[in-house]
């Protein structure tokens, strides 16, 4: 069973919304804009630029043309990505054992996650460049198709910059660093000359990005359904919930509307602590012998949380395990008031790899919180922590690290004698668990110095 990929780097609500609605990408700038269209529909195929009002119809008439050329005439090539040989890596998500990841890597070639000491913490001499990057990001995001990867080679740049240790002050600076291309240092300097980017006011000036963001924000709704949404005509959360255009909600889509403003925010690391100290609680009065623990950006200090990850399992040595537990708590967790509603039930809550996602809150007056809890076999307990509490660029770094010396890391262990077909790189034989029950036995083997979860923050 595949617990999903995100809670080390906390993905993007849209990643998540729409991990049951994959989608080819589209291959131009309309394209992304576009309304969900067949493939064999011409509007799909076109290469106009998108139309001045924010829609993805390109203009009829000349006159229409003539204002398209004036509204862009300030962007000119900036609306194109870095596509630089040394920038792009495509990885992809969803693999059980991220076998695709990208070479997170230092300037002098070592590992990032053996870069001890150059934890991401504290404010950056560069943080106006990275609070506007991150908000092309989230346009991004919200997006999806081609701006997927715009999303993550612009996430890689916010990342080499905020361990940048000094000013960026010039184009050729900002160039040279790792996964800043050309057009990326472009757009750093006009933030430090004037304070803001083209690209960022051309996306937050077109209706078709606000709305898809919008939308991409309930819960249950990714790229694809947001922009499918917007070719029926909705503008506002008020059209999704009157369901104009004969849209249809499932249940965690009606969830995800109905705490729309309260799942937009963070949470302290305070009101998580509280919400985790009840639901232990409650899960030793099941079963004393349970052991659980915060995962993601609280364990790894962060002072604000964007939702809890619980990891639960149980020491067997007395032979017993946590089977059946998750079927007694989270009634329980209703009862109490904790759980407010079920986004995603486990098809077999009995078994040991188990996935609960939901909304909780610390009282009837709190705001609502997104909550996950995943059960797990215990020799699995190293491997999973390191998995699941992240950062994102950490890990992948580590699992490289991992392929490169001969082995397989994943949630459930580190693997040797993996084989893998010469010609695709899928692995044909998944070899022997030699290490999962600690974090530190995975560590040393790999010869990675130990690092407290704090300290391994990478991203930003």
């Amino acid at each position: 069973m595949d617990f999903g990929e995100d809670s080390p780097g906390e993905r993007s609500q849209g990643e998540e919304n729409d991990a049951l609605h994959s989608s080819p990408f589209h291959k131009k700038e309309v394209s992304r804009l576009a309304p969900a269209v067949s493939t064999d529909s011409s509007e799909a195929r076109t290469s106009s630029p998108p139309a001045t009002d924010g829609t993805a119809r390109p203009p009829k008439t000349l006159d229409g043309w003539v204002a398209l050329a004036k509204n862009l005439k300030d962007i000119g090539a900036d609306i194109d990505e870095d596509h630089d040989d040394h920038e792009v890596e495509q990885t992809h998500e969803g693999t059980d054992d991220e076998d695709d990841v990208s070479e997170v890597k230092l300037s002098s070639g070592d590992y990032v996650c053996r870069d001890v000491g150059h934890t991401s913490e504290g404010p950056s001499p560069n943080e106006d460049i990275i609070i506007q990057l991150r908000k092309l990001v989230s346009i991004y995001q919200a997006l999806g198709g081609e701006d997927k990867w715009r999303a993550l080679q612009t996430t890689k740049a916010i990342n080499t910059v905020k361990r940048h240790p000094k000013r960026i002050t010039s184009e050729e600076e900002a160039r040279n660093l790792k996964f800043v291309g050309e057009k990326t240092a472009k757009k750093i300097m006009q933030i430090v000359r004037s304070g803001s980017m083209k690209r960022l006011k051309y996306e937050e000036s077109m209706e078709s990005s606000v709305v898809t963001k919008l939308f991409s924000g309930i819960y249950g709704v990714g790229p694809m359904v947001a922009r499918d949404w917007y070719s029926r005509g909705l503008r506002t959360l008020d059209d999704v919930k009157t369901k104009k255009g004969g849209i249809r909600l499932s249940p965690a889509q009606q969830l995800g509307l109905k705490y729309y403003n309260d799942l937009q925010e963070r949470m302290t690391r305070e009101e998580a602590k509280e919400i985790f100290d009840g639901i232990r609680s409650i899960a030793h009065e099941i079963d004393k012998s349970l052991i659980l623990d915060i995962m993601g950006s609280y364990r790894r200090g962060q002072e604000t949380c964007g939702d809890i990850d619980i990891l639960l399992t149980r020491a067997d040595e007395d032979r017993k395990t946590h089977a059946g537990v998750l079927r007694k708590l989270l009634p329980k967790l209703h009862e109490h008031g904790i759980l407010i509603g079920d986004l995603s039930y486990p098809h077999d809550p009995d078994d040991l790899e188990a996935k609960y996602m939901g909304l909780c809150r610390l009282g009837p007056e709190s705001k609502v919180r997104r909550i996950d809890i995943l059960t797990i076999p215990y020799h699995q307990w190293g491997a999973a922590l390191i998995y699941f509490t992240g950062d994102d660029i950490f890990n992948r770094s580590l699992r490289l690290l991992a392929r490169h010396q001969g082995y397989s890391l994943n949630q459930r262990g580190l693997f040797s004698g993996v084989h893998r077909d010469p010609k695709t790189q899928v692995k044909d034989f998944q070899g022997k668990n030699i290490a999962s029950r600690t974090e530190r036995e995975i560590f040393d083997i790999l010869r990675v110095p130990w690092q407290e979860p704090r300290e391994r923050r990478r991203a930003t």
